[in-house]
């Protein structure tokens, strides 16, 4: 431990014989000169006492007559690396000045200063999730009796969080997707509030102790049909899992936003959109009454760079209503015509999953033509006049396969197209007043991190 900085203080005017008192009542050998403001003036060492006296000194003369004043300081708020250096150079103490000199403490190597833990900030992104085939299955009034398979990928457009956390209990929501602020001052307010958004309904099922303000971003527009807002549940919940000693497994991060979501928030949809989110990557996600399995696919890096290449991806303008749209599919899939197209949705499944491991790309892409035909048996509302339309024109021009993003109504469409089509495919997507997003593979799932609040 080391020595109280004020034990080791000496002024110049002093006597010699004081100062060695000092010096061998410690184990770093050394004692720091001030002058009568405490500015630093010079150091003494028992070899700069021993060369004096060598030299014909006495014990008996003053602290200046013998003390260092060419010497090193730092500091109090020098960083390690430059107190590192000094050692490394061979000081075995390195005092600590303020702005105008005056000595505030000391370093040695075998004890730096404490940096004291500042404030933080956390942060947290989710990917959304493109679904090849299965969607639809992936509800609980479906699977729990007739089981439900679902093919994804996650790609690198993110919901994004930023978590600070305060010593008091305010807490402030600002979600900039939909320009709402919510304001509360405590947990207890927050979750007696009757008109909970959908990031207040995650924080009302993660009932953090602390206080804090949480600011949520995304990369793309609500409505997409990506499984946005599942995303956003995801990411919030990841940056207080970031704050956590034991954390959630990714399935519990997935089942903790369903819960904000679907039954809070009151959201109607499955759940593959959380699991993607969590998870990342390529998904084979099975469910029934007893466990969902979340199977990740393992692609040769070639395959994920070709479909990249293959796929386009382009908002049609529309928005929509997935929930409302969920609910009317529902009274579809309760009869026999509904759950044979949704174990279609499922058989299907299984085909694509094959041709992604053997890389057959192109049958991939004729398979989301056969996903879109029969998940559009469904219900009306999952396609309509002008998503007809531009769905046949881009298959005209070239697309082997496509199909409306979620539920449909609107929000993103997906086509696989070859090379030499890609260009054509892209114009007309274009002119009929579709944004192409030009997008890449995610790999990591849900991510969160730390850092210093600046």
């Amino acid at each position: 431990m080391n020595t109280n900085i004020q034990d080791l203080k000496i002024t110049s005017d002093q006597l010699l014989l004081d100062a060695i008192k000092v010096i061998e009542g410690n184990r770093i050998q050394i004692v720091f000169v001030v002058d009568q403001n405490d500015v630093l003036v010079g150091l003494l060492t028992n070899g700069d006492v021993r060369r004096f006296l060598l030299n014909g000194g006495q014990t008996s003369g003053l602290v200046e007559q013998c003390m260092n004043r060419d010497f090193r300081c730092l500091s109090p708020d020098a960083d390690r690396e430059s107190l590192l250096k000094l050692f490394d150079l061979g000081f075995n103490a390195v005092p600590l000045v303020d702005a105008e000199g005056r000595l505030i403490d000391y370093a040695t190597p075998d004890l730096l200063p404490t940096t004291k833990e500042g404030p933080i900030l956390v942060r947290s992104r989710a990917p959304v999730r493109i679904g090849f085939s299965g969607g639809g299955t992936d509800l609980t009034y479906y699977f729990v009796e007739n089981k439900g398979v679902v093919l994804n990928t996650s790609i690198a457009l993110y919901a994004h969080a930023t978590l600070i956390p305060s010593n008091g209990p305010e807490i402030s929501i600002y979600s900039h997707d939909i320009d709402r602020v919510e304001h509360y001052q405590s947990l207890r307010e927050l979750l007696d509030h009757p008109d909970k958004g959908l990031i207040s309904s995650v924080v009302s099922v993660i009932r953090p102790t602390y206080g804090f303000e949480l600011y949520v971003h995304s990369d793309f527009p609500v409505g997409s049909g990506l499984g946005g807002s599942s995303a956003v549940a995801v990411s919030v919940v990841a940056a207080f899992n970031e704050m956590r000693h034991d954390s959630w497994s990714a399935y519990d991060m997935a089942e903790l936003a369903f819960h904000a979501e679907r039954l809070c928030f009151g959201i109607a949809g499955g759940w593959q959109d959380h699991y993607a989110s969590a998870f990342g990557g390529f998904n084979l996600i099975e469910l029934d009454g007893v466990r969902n399995l979340v199977n990740p696919i393992r692609l040769e890096p070639q395959t994920c760079n070709e479909l990249e290449e293959c796929l386009i991806l382009c908002h049609t303008g529309i928005s929509h209503n997935s929930g409302a749209i969920h609910k009317q599919q529902q009274a579809s899939v309760n009869n026999s015509a509904g759950k044979e197209y949704l174990s279609g949705l499922g058989d299907l499944c299984g085909r694509m999953h094959k041709h992604l491991l053997r890389q057959e790309l192109d049958d991939f892409g004729r398979c989301l033509h056969e996903a879109w035909m029969l998940k559009k048996q469904l219900s009306k509302s999952i396609s309509g006049t002008s998503l007809d339309e531009t769905y046949t024109s881009a298959i005209a021009a070239g697309a082997l396969g496509g199909k409306i993003l979620g539920a449909g109504g609107g929000g993103f469409f997906l086509f696989y197209v070859p090379t030499r089509q890609r260009a054509a495919v892209s114009r007309l997507l274009q002119d009929k007043g579709c944004r192409i997003y030009p997008f890449r593979l995610d790999r990591e799932g849900v991510t969160s991190w730390k850092r210093k609040l600046i």
